[in-house]
């Protein structure tokens, strides 16, 4: 048996009890979205990591600015966002919007305003201003995306942002739809995964880290080389702004880890890592490594 020592190197991974196990087949390229509660939703994750979270933040925002704010932010926007994570959990997102400013003392307004928000939350953030009928991205806080340049993000609506992922015809033709509901109606949650070869939060495109090429020079077990990434989504209608935000969480955690939580894992996700099409294993850019991959679940599962 392969013993997983990689917990034991990133401060910032979350438990594997606490992750959230969003693997299904047949795999689709859907909205999957869920409703939380209007007055009290649980929008943001407040938990042990917050300091580790922050401290990879500073590192991002202080080495790669440029990548990691993108746009001009909406100052009463920022405002209801500080307001959200700085209030008390029993306090709901309608009322820390409408209350504006949070009670701790004003954050200076300007270039730092954004930064200082960010510093506040372990989630990145997408503010989205409506433009006649549709929603555009102003603003990105986005210092842990999934090999994704924030900046080709800016003043993009729905379906502009998911052109290029595989397989997304399902997912963009529900784009008014679900726009209408999730960021001008009710905040909703939504659970987004991914296997990684890296243990990163920060997985910017420009990072150049060790991929799934690198990875696979090593003829050694893949498992135990190997995280299971989930995007946490969350959505905050500000109507009384003309906008909204879009929240992620980043949550990472050994692939072995996850894997051991429960029974049957390995074989689900064999299924559903099989009944993806191939474009969306080479998106996903898993092409090369899908054979071994399957090969060490099924023989973990038996």
């Amino acid at each position: 048996m392969v013993v997983n020592v990689t917990s034991r190197t990133s401060d910032w991974l979350t438990p594997a009890a606490r992750m959230p196990w969003p693997v299904a087949a047949p795999f689709r390229m859907r909205p999957n979205l869920e409703k939380l509660d209007a007055d009290a939703p649980a929008l943001l994750v407040r938990d042990e990591l917050a300091d580790v979270y922050q401290r990879e933040r500073k590192h991002v925002l202080t080495t790669h600015p440029e990548r990691a704010m993108v746009g001009n932010a909406n100052a009463a926007t920022l405002d209801a966002i500080h307001s959200l994570a700085t209030s008390s959990p029993s306090v709901g997102a309608a009322e820390a919007a409408k209350n504006g400013r949070s009670r701790l003392p004003p954050l200076p307004q300007g270039e730092r305003y954004g930064a200082l928000v960010a510093s506040a939350l372990q989630e990145d953030f997408v503010i989205l201003k409506h433009e006649g009928d549709s929603l555009r991205t102003e603003y990105l806080s986005v210092c842990f995306p999934s090999r994704w340049d924030p900046r080709d993000k800016l003043g993009l609506d729905f379906a502009a942002i998911h052109a290029p992922v595989a397989d997304s015809e399902q997912l963009r033709a529900a784009g008014p739809n679900l726009m209408t509901l999730a960021f001008m109606k009710q905040p909703m949650l939504r659970h987004v995964w991914l296997i990684s070869p890296s243990p990163s939060l920060d997985q910017h495109p420009d990072k150049n880290e060790a991929w799934w090429s690198e990875l696979l020079a090593d003829v050694s077990p893949l498992l135990p080389r190997l995280y299971f990434r989930v995007e946490r989504q969350t959505t905050l209608p500000l109507p009384q702004f003309q906008r909204a935000v879009f929240f992620i969480r980043m949550m990472m955690c050994p692939l072995l880890d996850v894997l051991s939580v429960g029974t049957g894992r390995a074989a689900e996700l064999a299924a559903t890592l099989r009944s993806m099409t191939p474009a969306i294993v080479a998106y996903r850019g898993m092409t090369d490594a899908l054979p071994r991959l399957l090969a060490e679940l099924d023989s973990t599962s038996r």
